[in-house]
C-alpha cells in the first residue's frame, strides 16, 4: 500500500554519519535486490492477511493499519537504499515518492479507525478521496516497477 522521509533526507542522514553512499550495482544485481525487495513485501502482506481479524474496531483497526504501512515503509527504505546505474536514480525516486505518498493516505485512514471507532472497512468508506489519492499512487508505483522492468514485483513473473 502505499510520503515518508525523502531521498535527500536518506542522503544527508548518510552524510551525518560518515557514510559513503553505496557502490552503483548493475541493472541486474539492482533488479535482483529489487525483487527480493517485493518477495519480502508479498511474505509481509501475506502474513498480515492471515493475521487480520475482520470486524475490529477502534484501536485494533488502527493496529491492522499500522502494521500495513510498517511493511510498506520497510519496502520503501530498501529501494530508497537502492543504487543502480545513473539512468534508474529518477525512476526510483519516483517510486519511493510515490509508496510514500501512498503512506501518507494510510496513515490519515489509520487515524480515522482509531479516533472514529471504525473497522477498517468503514474508515476506507469514509475517506474516499484519501482512498483515491492511495489507489493513484499505488498505481503511479506500479508503473515505475514496470518501466524498471521489476514485473515480479507486480506479479508478472521475473524480470
Amino acid at each position: 500500500m502505499a510520503g515518508l522521509l525523502g531521498v535527500v533526507a536518506a542522503a544527508v542522514a548518510l552524510g551525518a554519519c560518515g557514510g559513503d553512499a553505496p557502490p552503483r550495482r548493475s541493472f541486474a544485481a539492482l533488479t535482483t535486490e529489487a525483487e527480493a525487495i517485493c518477495a519480502d513485501g508479498a511474505a509481509r502482506a501475506e502474513r498480515l492477511r492471515a493475521d487480520a481479524q475482520p470486524g475490529a474496531r477502534g484501536g485494533a483497526a488502527a493496529r491492522e493499519i499500522a502494521a500495513t504501512r510498517a511493511a510498506l515503509r520497510t519496502q520503501v527504505d530498501g529501494f530508497r537504499r537502492l543504487r543502480g546505474p545513473e539512468a534508474t536514480d529518477a525512476q526510483v525516486a519516483d517510486l519511493v515518492r510515490h509508496l510514500e505518498s501512498a503512506d501518507e493516505g494510510l496513515a490519515v485512514i489509520e487515524r480515522a479507525a482509531a479516533r472514529d471507532d471504525l473497522t477498517v472497512d468503514e474508515a476506507v468508506r469514509s475517506r474516499p478521496a484519501v482512498v483515491g489519492r492511495v489507489n493513484r499512487a499505488s498505481a503511479q508505483a506500479a508503473d515505475e516497477l514496470v518501466a524498471l522492468g521489476w514485473l515480479g514485483c507486480v506479479g508478472l513473473g521475473g524480470g
